[in-house]
């Protein structure tokens, strides 16, 4: 398995802030002790954010205008929210390929919808990979529909309102 991951995702936190690195360097740790492939990831552009977002919570994020207690806006976000959307992206084209992936990285994104972020998520880093993997793949080698299966502990409502109405995605 490749897991897709930068140290970067560590650098930032906002004291007392559940989305913290710890949440993530903890399963690093374990997943580096099993002896597991670990790739650094490259950020994406703002092209591929604009596939599943608006240019406005692009322009937003990018200069950290904004104000959401959950969803703070911390000094480099944007260049941490697209190294994260980059991994997806990443580790979707290596998924592609046949390897098993996985992109351990922070801030996480099934709670950013098309227009709005929220929930500790900037950009929807699965709605960005998946519409940059499809608009990649040629006609003839595109699947039928794509499912997401987000096994969160709750809704990812921003994953949901990216598909809601498209009747390419389960």
């Amino acid at each position: 398995m490749k897991i897709f991951f930068s140290e970067k995702c560590l650098e930032y936190s906002q004291p007392g802030h559940p989305e913290s690195p710890a949440r993530v360097s903890s399963t690093y740790r374990f997943l580096k002790e099993k002896g597991l492939e670990f790739i650094e990831p490259a950020p994406c552009g703002d092209e591929d954010i604009l596939l599943a977002h608006t240019p406005e919570l692009l322009n937003a994020v990018k200069g950290e205008s904004f104000f959401d207690m959950d969803t703070p806006a911390l000094p480099g976000i944007f260049e941490h929210a697209r190294l994260a959307a980059g991994s997806a992206i990443d580790a979707a084209r290596q998924c592609l390929k046949g390897e098993m992936t996985f992109s351990l990285m922070r801030p996480p994104g099934h709670h950013a919808t098309g227009n709005r972020l929220g929930g500790f998520c900037y950009f929807n880093n699965i709605a960005i990979a998946v519409l940059k993997i499809k608009e990649q793949i040629g006609e003839s080698d595109r699947p039928g529909k794509i499912a997401i299966i987000d096994f969160d502990c709750h809704h990812g409502n921003g994953t949901e309102d990216i598909f809601l109405n498209r009747n390419d995605f389960l």
